[in-house]
């Protein structure tokens, strides 16, 4: 971790620190911004330092005040000592200002600090929130003979669906076993779209083909060779068709 920060600049100006998603921050620096880049809980790392300086600067000012209502009760009994009971009541009248004052600033630091701290709680929730949100998808499932892949849209924060039918599953395996017994793989999405349509009169969409190609993947029916497509085995048929009677007696 590589952290670039003013302590002094940040605490005259909490303002200037500009934070975005996926951990980056940039901190204005004497007039330029300055990169900071860690992936989780920046937020909560930021808060931390704020509340750290900010209860140094306090407990200073908490010190100084004590100090000087200490001082002043010492006038005090000297002044009730002279018999000068009128500096007496000015120097009472300061220290119970002093006094108050401090209470004050104890309650109010006390205030900002719970702020602070559920401030970070917030900002934990929502990265554990978001990464648990983005684990375990896709999901398959299979009801009534059609295909449901469950996915995970990063822009708008929640799950979506597309459904396939039993005929699509069927002609996309069929149109793999086809490929794979030519022997010239790996094969792309593309060709193997491509392939379907060759057969079918009526265009398959591509996004209920993908959903087979995802299913067969995960299940390790298929794998992927990086970006040049996908290796498929010759027995692709009755891994497929195991894999889809799995998913028909799964129990929800």
């Amino acid at each position: 971790m590589i952290i670039y920060l003013n302590y002094k600049d940040i605490a005259k100006d909490v303002s200037s620190c500009h934070i975005y998603a996926y951990g980056i921050v940039l901190i204005k620096n004497r007039g330029k911004c300055v990169k900071y880049s860690e992936n989780i809980l920046i937020r909560s790392i930021i808060y931390s330092i704020i509340r750290l300086i900010m209860r140094d600067q306090i407990e200073k000012i908490v010190e100084i005040l004590t100090k000087t209502e200490s001082e002043i009760q010492k006038v005090i009994i000297e002044a009730a000592q002279a018999s000068d009971y009128r500096s007496v009541d000015m120097a009472r009248n300061a220290a119970v200002n002093i006094k108050n004052l401090r209470a004050q600033i104890s309650d109010t630091t006390r205030k900002v600090e719970s702020k602070s701290v559920k401030a970070e709680k917030r900002v934990k929730r929502k990265v554990v929130s978001r990464k648990a949100a983005r684990t375990g998808y896709p999901k398959f499932q299979i009801k009534k003979d059609t295909l449901i892949r469950i996915g995970w849209s990063k822009k708008q924060r929640r799950e979506y669906t597309h459904k396939t039918t039993r005929f699509v599953f069927e002609i996309t395996i069929k149109a793999m076993a086809k490929l794979a017994k030519s022997g010239a793989g790996p094969f792309t999405s593309e060709q193997l779209i491509d392939q379907i349509n060759s057969v079918e009169s009526e265009t398959i969409p591509s996004y209920q083909v993908y959903a087979v190609i995802g299913i067969l993947r995960q299940a390790n029916c298929i794998k992927q060779i990086g970006r040049n497509g996908y290796d498929i085995p010759p027995e692709i048929l009755e891994k497929a068709e195991q894999k889809w009677s799995e998913l028909s007696n799964r129990k929800e």
